[in-house]
This record gives structure tokens, C-alpha cells and sequence, in this order.
């Protein structure tokens, strides 16, 4: 089964290695990892440090891309501070914008230095330990993709528990926690691993001591509701990890996918396929009308349409 082309997830999840987890998918690099690799594929002396090496590294780290820029989170646990330096966040963040101030958007190898040297002199010294490096989309579609087969799921369901965000049946809910578990994001006796969420999820405007306890009422609360493993997966993941749950958020709602509106190719060719709905998912038709799941009013409104023509003999 071929996932649908333009069918994205970008999955807000994260790090710090734990032997507990099953990796399955999840990358870990060390900063002496990716220093090696980076040498072989820029030519460089083992005893010499190319221009563009800082750069080559962030991307294997995935800490840099060149249309974003710097990622701090996954780049800053590869540093250990020292536990008496209270100021060492503050400080790398006044070095990086004093660094960068006068250096053009262009000039990616020149950011991407300084942002190396900030860290190794404000931050702390280099880890050895390999650390996650945060799953890019094109690896979080593959695992959709390989747990859509296991679980013998076709295109249209799964572009349906997309936009129900996987809680809609027993059948979203088995394959979303397949998807975290293949993500060594979660276990079923560990629950997740909030480490790692932290660092998937980018973390950029998240107070990371809030989200752990946030998380962790969170977690506690679903686990007193008796869910069976994949439901209680499944709103773990939806209602404990969402955007923006730094310091204020007071209830944790929306979803960690946030999914594009143009699922599969527009919005002409979803309400098609929703014409074509076989009797098991027909009754979502209501459901995905409601502008709780509406992802714009294009959308909605060929949906309301679609709900109104199923209802005329």
C-alpha cells in the first residue's frame, strides 16, 4: 500500500536515550559520530576543521536546516552543563544573538559555527553519549506507512484518522500507538518517554520544566480512566503532548499532528473520496463536518454538503 502523496504528519515528539525503549526507527548520533561522517563526505584532514563542518554536523544532528535555521533543543543535549551553572540557557542565548546580529541569511556555514562555538563555550562540555536526533518527516511517513500495512489499514481510513486525530475506532487507536512505539516515543508499561517527546517536538518556545509536569498530571490523569493500551495511547499522545503547552497552558487540548489541508491533492479530490465511503466509515462523514475537525472552511463546507446530500433518499 502506497501512502497518499500528499498526506503529512509532522509529529510534535523528543530525547534523551533510554535503554527502557525499544529504538525501532529512532537515530542516535554523538557529536563524535557525525564529526567523523562529516569529514568523509566533505574531504576534510582528520587533524583539520572545514568551513562548512559545524554545518554538515547540525544537519546530521538535525539540529540545523537552512531554511529554519538553528534548532536549540536537540543541538543543546548534546552538551552537559555544569549543575551549579544556573545562568548557562541565558548565557548561550545572549552569545548566539550577539554572534549572529551582523551575519547574513545567506551566510549558512558562518551561522552555523557560531552557533557551534556558542555552545562549547556558554553551554557545557561535549557529551559522548549518542542523543536522539529528532525524526524528519519523510521518516515519520514511513513508519505511518509500515504500521498502516502491519495492521492492514488502506488510504482511505487512514486519511480519515488523520483528520480524527487517530481517535476515532479501535482500529485509529492500534495504529497509533504502533506509530509511537515505532518512534520509541512510548511503551506500554513506560508510557511515554517524555524526554524524547521534548526533543521531537522542537521544544523551541516550551519551558521544558513545564512540560514535563504538565505531561506528568496529564499521564496520571488518563491512566486513572482504565483505558485499554492503544486508547489510552492514543490520548496520551493527542491530549497530553500538544503545541504550545509551556508555561500557562492550563488544559492540554489539540493534537501533536497537526495535518495540512490538502490531504490527498485538495479539497475536491477529499470530498470525493468521501463520496465514496463504504458503510463501516460512512458515519464519520458527521463527524469530520464539525468544525472541531475542520481543517478550513473549504473543507467544511463541502463536508456539510456532503452530510446534507447522504441524508436525501
Amino acid at each position: 500500500m502506497k501512502l497518499p502523496s500528499k498526506l503529512a504528519f509532522l509529529i510534535t515528539f523528543t530525547l534523551a536515550v533510554s535503554g527502557e525503549f525499544p529504538n525501532h526507527k529512532v537515530v542516535l548520533k554523538s557529536l563524535q559520530e557525525v564529526e567523523f561522517e562529516c569529514k568523509q563526505y566533505l574531504r576534510i584532514p582528520a587533524d583539520a576543521e572545514g568551513d562548512c563542518e559545524p554545518r554538515c554536523e547540525q544537519i546530521l544532528l538535525r539540529a540545523w536546516t537552512d531554511c529554519h535555521g538553528f534548532r536549540s533543543v536537540p543541538f543543546g543535549r548534546h552538551f552537559h552543563p555544569d549543575q551549579a551553572d544556573g545562568d548557562f540557557l541565558n548565557r548561550t542565548q545572549l552569545c548566539l544573538d550577539a554572534a549572529l546580529e551582523d551575519v547574513l541569511e545567506e551566510e549558512v556555514c558562518c551561522q552555523s559555527s557560531l552557533a557551534w562555538q556558542c555552545y562549547r563555550d556558554q553551554y557545557g562540555n561535549p557529551r559522548h553519549v549518542p542523543q536522539l536526533a529528532p525524526m524528519p518527516d519523510i521518516l515519520v511517513r514511513s513508519t505511518v506507512e509500515d504500521c498502516a500495512r502491519l495492521l492492514q489499514i488502506n488510504d482511505l481510513e487512514l486519511t480519515l484518522y488523520a483528520l480524527t486525530r487517530f481517535d476515532v475506532n479501535d482500529r485509529s487507536h492500534r495504529l497509533l500507538r504502533c506509530i509511537v512505539i515505532r518512534q520509541g516515543l512510548y511503551g506500554d508499561v513506560e508510557g511515554p518517554n517524555v524526554d524524547r517527546m521534548y526533543v521531537q517536538g522542537g521544544g523551541e518556545e516550551i519551558d521544558e520544566n513545564s512540560f514535563r509536569e504538565n505531561a506528568r498530571e496529564c499521564v496520571e490523569y488518563l491512566r486513572r480512566e482504565c483505558h485499554d493500551n492503544s486508547t489510552l495511547a492514543t490520548r496520551i499522545v493527542n491530549n497530553c503532548f500538544p503545541p504550545g503547552s509551556g508555561p500557562g497552558t492550563v488544559a492540554l487540548v489539540n493534537t501533536v499532528f497537526p495535518v495540512v489541508s490538502s490531504l490527498i491533492g485538495s479539497v475536491h479530490d477529499l470530498v470525493r473520496t468521501l463520496r465514496n465511503l463504504d458503510p463501516l466509515l460512512k458515519p464519520l462523514v458527521p463527524v469530520l463536518a464539525g468544525p472541531h475537525y475542520a481543517l478550513n472552511p473549504e473543507i467544511h463546507n463541502n463536508l456539510l454538503d456532503l452530510q446534507v446530500e447522504s441524508l436525501i433518499p
